[in-house]
């Protein structure tokens, strides 16, 4: 039978993984909880308040680590895993703002100028997440990147709605009224598509067969099955299958299109296809091939037990999770030697390849005076 963590057990998990990162970089990693806010030092059991850091009860750990909107264990993928925890923000202090630093910010080592622990002011520096979670089916532990979605599912509106948007204003024939006519019944009937799609996406969440789909959630690009990808020759069975699969999906977008909101002429429909595979052949299919280039470029100098995820699991927001790079550890390895070293191996390779990614992988963030001490106490 499969055993889940108690959240003490998460919880030295976490301590676990941050004393590795610790000896590998010489600095701790952070802990910012994606639904409530506020960070955490992971070592210290404190959590941040304006200017300082304070305790954490044993009460409020579970909420501080755990919480989400809904008062349950934050599960970005409910039927993938039990519990899932995340952001764990893995700072460059050499990697900074040269706007806002002064030269007495900073100090030199070995490697170069970086961020001085005692810093008295905000600093923004680049930043790599990362996420930790256990499976349901074998309770294997997945450190994982950052999930990387469809970038315009992160917004409220679809970065396509412009394109389709004008298509239908084309269509209307300059008639400003039935032009607003079918762009409300566009707007209605994605709408009642993700509400109907909500629903099934509950009982899928509770074992049942998702019966349905989500068109703004990205369904048009996510896989048709998961993929997980170390080699060229996995890569391009992925592709090969995904990209036949993609047709597939558009087509059946079209066809909702034709029956809910308008039939375009013939030009324009192909236009709006042409705009659905440009945004396709850039994410995901661009993304994963990228990954995977330098996941192998990374194997030549050091293996790894990293391995691309590319699927089309939706989350709790109806977005379907595409792409990441992720290593699975066994539970009981936790505290020994294994762990540690398989650990460090491969923490390091996810983030070399989030910092030389560059864009979808890697940020800048702003941190407060209070965090660079927690970071090198």
């Amino acid at each position: 039978m499969v055993r889940i963590f108690t959240v003490p057990e998460r919880i030295k998990l976490f301590k676990n993984i941050n004393k590795i990162h610790k000896e590998i970089y010489g600095w701790k990693m952070i802990y910012d909880n994606a639904q409530r806010g506020g960070s955490i030092d992971i070592e210290g059991d404190t959590r941040a308040v304006p200017i300082n850091w304070v305790p954490m009860g044993i009460n409020e750990i579970k909420d501080y680590y755990f919480y989400d909107t809904n008062g349950r264990d934050i599960t970005l993928l409910c039927s993938l895993f039990a519990w899932q925890a995340y952001y764990f923000n893995h700072v460059n202090p050499y990697d900074f703002s040269k706007y806002d630093t002064r030269q007495e910010d900073l100090i030199s080592d070995s490697l170069g100028k970086r961020v001085r622990p005692d810093v008295d002011h905000p600093i923004l520096c680049s930043e790599s997440l990362l996420e930790v979670q256990q499976r349901k089916d074998d309770g294997k532990i997945w450190i994982s990147s950052n999930w990387q979605y469809r970038p315009e599912c992160y917004g409220p509106a679809d970065l396509l709605d412009e394109a389709i948007l004008a298509s239908i204003t084309k269509q209307a024939g300059g008639d400003k009224n039935l032009s607003d006519k079918i762009k409300e019944r566009y707007w209605k009937n994605k709408e009642l598509d993700k509400e109907r799609f909500m629903m099934l996406l509950d009982r899928y969440f509770k074992g049942d067969r998702l019966r349905g789909r989500h068109w703004e959630g990205g369904y048009a690009f996510a896989a048709s099955r998961t993929w997980i990808i170390k080699n060229s020759e996995q890569l391009n069975e992925a592709l090969e299958v995904e990209d036949r699969h993609f047709q597939k999906a558009m087509e059946q977008y079209f066809r909702w299109f034709r029956g809910k909101v308008v039939k375009l002429s013939k030009e324009d429909e192909l236009a709006l296809k042409k705009e659905f595979s440009h945004s396709y052949s850039g994410f995901p299919r661009s993304q994963a091939i990228n990954l995977c280039k330098q996941l192998m470029e990374e194997d030549k100098a050091n293996p790894s037990d990293v391995y691309l995820w590319w699927g089309g699991e939706p989350n709790r927001d109806a977005n379907y999770a595409l792409l990441t790079l992720f290593f699975e550890v066994d539970p009981e390895d936790i505290g020994t030697s294994r762990f540690d070293e398989k650990v460090s191996r491969n923490l390091r390779t996810i983030i070399n390849i989030s910092e030389n990614d560059g864009i979808m992988m890697n940020s800048s963030r702003e941190y407060e005076p209070s965090v660079w001490r927690a970071i090198f106490s």
